[in-house]
């Protein structure tokens, strides 16, 4: 617990400093998944760039999902960047994410119902 003055000065000093990873973000090869919340510190726009780094976001996934991309992008409601780590909601959604389901029926199998 004394330390943690220590972490939040090394936390702010690294904010304040500018950064760019999208070359890096960009050779990302394994599925992601980014979490925000809708009050986060992160801008909207950020958000949406990094996802769209990694290739998400920038076509329609069709009809079949044949276009849909490997990474997903949740902004939850009703928190702020401090909370999103304590949410069951986001417990959950990474749960799901990272046990490979999440595979919502396409347009097909949900008329065929």
């Amino acid at each position: 617990v004394s330390e943690f003055p220590k972490l939040l000065d090394a936390m702010g000093a690294l904010m304040r400093e500018p950064n760019d990873y999208g070359d890096a973000v960009a050779k990302l090869t394994m599925p992601v998944m980014l979490m925000y919340g809708d009050a986060d510190m992160i801008r909207p726009e950020h958000m949406i760039d990094f996802y769209h780094k990694l290739g998400g976001g920038l076509r329609d996934a069709g009809w079949m999902r044949e276009n849909m991309s490997k990474n997903r992008l949740a902004i939850l409601p009703d928190l702020t960047h401090y909370e999103t780590f304590a949410s069951p909601l986001m417990a959950t959604m990474a749960m799901t994410f990272l046990d490979g389901g999440g595979k919502a029926p396409n347009w097909a199998e949900q008329v065929g119902k």
